[in-house]
């Protein structure tokens, strides 16, 4: 019989152990105090019992709680001690955490045992004394067991969303080897960075190509019998572009202005000064009538045709695209007996034409893109 410390999984009446061994001591002591003869394997991880009595000694332990999970979790505050300083309650919260971060983690299939380690933020009225929050993770994968590329991103946001403050950089994962599984950023080398993240780019990029030219191969050439190469160029610039036309055979009016003024004459009576004019019944003098005059003001603009373009330049645009693909010579059996041998042939050139252009529709060539078909970047 095997007592696990996490999930047990009954198989003939064993159970697999994914826990160490000191968790597994209470279910030791529980079968000295009963009497009951039982036997540890070589390596220290199993504890065997008489077959005939397993099942009663599992319900046995499973009545009294046992085996225990390794780290314990906020079942730590179920029970409530008033004696208990805020040190300690810190230290029982911090516990508490770890466990239960252990748990998330090690519900991932490929995990069979995690370790979770946390440092909380220090907070200081001195900007240099504060110290940020870290952590760390421990993992042991099953055997044959492989952590996808995904996971581990997963399992860093999953710590830093836990803990306030925590940022997912700043938590570091690596296995029971000493292998660091997440790659540590550079804040201070920003080049360094960027150009590790081309490189990456550009090798799946091309490996994209090369999975695609294989698959599309495969069927008419035969598996095995070619090789392919691709190498891209890849633009990892970025930006914006902004472009203004203007197209002088074209004009447009803008605004129309019109402004009208007109005045007409009036007649005035004239007279000499002195006494004949004051005099009554004097006779009027010739008066002078003058003309009516008016004004009209046009004003109107014109503008040329303009054109406005923005651009937004992407990051990862192909430049270039070299490709090369390595054929088979074709077998064939001349005579019979003792007079049988095997020639190789060429592919004919009509053969060598087909999976050319059937090699850059796959992968899309582009003549714009400055990528001829002919044998110096597409060779075959």
């Amino acid at each position: 019989m095997v007592f696990n410390a996490g999930s047990a999984k009954a198989d003939s009446g064993r159970c697999t152990a994914n826990s160490p061994r000191k968790t597994r001591l209470p279910s030791i002591q529980k079968l000295k105090e009963d009497g009951v003869a039982y036997r540890l394997s070589s390596d220290g991880k199993t504890v065997e019992a008489p077959e005939d009595r397993v099942p009663e000694l599992r319900l046995e332990m499973a009545s009294i709680g046992l085996p225990k999970s390794g780290r314990i979790g906020f079942e730590i505050f179920d029970k409530t001690n008033f004696g208990m300083t805020d040190f300690a309650e810190h230290i029982n919260y911090q516990r508490a955490l770890e466990g239960e971060l252990e748990r998330s983690v090690m519900a991932i299939s490929q995990v069979e045992q995690a370790r979770v380690h946390v440092s909380f933020p220090q907070e200081s009225v001195f900007t240099e004394a504060r110290q940020p929050a870290k952590a760390s993770v421990l993992i042991r994968l099953r055997n044959g067991a492989q952590l996808p590329e995904s996971a581990v991103p997963a399992i860093m946001h999953l710590i830093s969303s836990a803990v306030e403050g925590l940022s997912p950089d700043a938590v570091s994962v690596l296995d029971v080897r000493g292998n660091l599984l997440n790659r540590a950023k550079r804040t201070s080398d920003h080049n360094e960075e960027t150009s590790e993240a081309a490189l990456d780019y550009q090798r799946k990029v091309e490996q994209s190509l090369a999975a695609k030219l294989e698959s599309t191969l495969e069927p008419l050439v035969g598996n095995g019998k070619f090789r392919t190469a691709v190498s891209a160029d890849v633009d990892m610039s970025s930006g914006d572009q902004s472009e203004e036309n203007f197209d002088p055979a074209k004009s447009v009016m803008v605004s129309s202005q019109t402004t009208e003024d007109g005045s007409t004459g009036s007649r005035v009576t004239a007279g000499v000064p002195g006494t004949a004019s004051n005099l009554p019944d004097a006779a009027p003098r010739p008066s002078n009538s003058g003309g009516g005059a008016s004004r009209r003001t046009e004003n109107v603009s014109y503008q040329s045709s303009r054109t406005v373009k923005h651009t937004v330049l992407p990051q990862g645009t192909i430049r270039r695209l070299s490709v090369s693909i390595l054929l088979d010579n074709e077998v064939h059996n001349e005579g019979t007996g003792a007079n049988a041998k095997r020639t190789l042939t060429p592919p004919s050139p009509e053969r060598l034409k087909t999976i050319r252009d059937l090699a850059s529709a796959a992968i899309g060539l582009s003549m714009d893109r400055g990528e001829p078909a002919d044998r110096r970047k597409s060779s075959i």
